[in-house]
C-alpha cells in the first residue's frame, strides 16, 4: 500500500470520526455511510473497508466499545462488498443521463442504510438470543432514519468529493 493510499485513508477515517462524533446525538443521521459508500466508488473496496474499520475503532473509544464494534464492522464491510460489486455497476449499466443517474444512486445509497441496519440487528439479535423479527421491527424506524440521512448527504458528499478529487470521473 502507497503512502498516498495510507494517507488518504487516515484523512477521511479523521473525518468520519469526528462527523461520528459531531451526529452522535441524532441516533442514526449520520453522513459517514455516503462517504463510505462513495470511497468504494472513488478508490477501491479495500480502502472502504479500511476507513471503515478504523473509523469504528477510533470511534468506539470515544462512544463506547462492544461487540458490536466488530458487528459494525462486518455489516458495513457486507454492504461496502455488495454496493460496490453489485449495485454500482447495475446502475452504470442502465447508462441514465446524469440527474437520472444521481436520483438512482441516492436511492440505492438509502437501501444501503436500510440493509445496514438489518444486518447489524440480525447479528445482534442472534448475539443476544432474541427473536430476529422483533429485534428487526423494534429498530426499523432508527434503520428509516439512517436511510433518509444517507439519500440526503448522499449526493452533497458526492459533489465535494468529486470537486476535490478528480482521480475518477463519476
Amino acid at each position: 500500500m502507497s503512502l498516498k493510499i495510507m494517507t488518504r485513508c487516515a484523512i477521511l477515517a479523521a473525518l468520519c470520526i469526528v462527523l461520528r462524533q459531531a451526529f452522535a446525538f441524532l441516533p442514526n443521521i449520520q453522513p459517514i455511510t455516503s462517504i463510505f459508500l462513495l470511497i468504494s466508488i472513488f478508490w477501491s473496496l479495500e480502502e472502504g473497508i479500511l476507513v471503515v474499520s478504523l473509523t469504528m475503532l477510533i470511534s468506539s473509544f470515544l462512544l463506547g466499545f462492544g461487540p458490536w464494534v466488530f458487528y459494525q464492522i462486518i455489516s458495513f464491510s457486507l454492504v461496502l462488498m455488495l454496493w460496490s460489486q453489485v449495485l454500482v455497476p447495475l446502475a452504470k449499466s442502465f447508462r441514465l443521463k446524469d440527474i437520472g443517474l444521481e436520483i438512482v444512486l441516492a436511492i440505492l445509497a438509502a437501501s444501503m442504510g436500510i440493509i445496514y441496519g438489518i444486518l447489524i440487528d440480525s447479528i445482534s439479535a442472534w448475539f443476544y438470543q432474541m427473536p430476529w423479527w422483533t429485534y428487526v421491527l423494534a429498530g426499523m424506524p432508527y434503520n428509516l432514519a439512517h436511510a433518509f440521512s444517507t439519500a440526503i448527504f448522499f449526493p452533497i458528499i458526492k459533489t465535494i468529493f468529486r470537486r476535490l478529487y478528480h482521480e475518477k470521473d463519476f
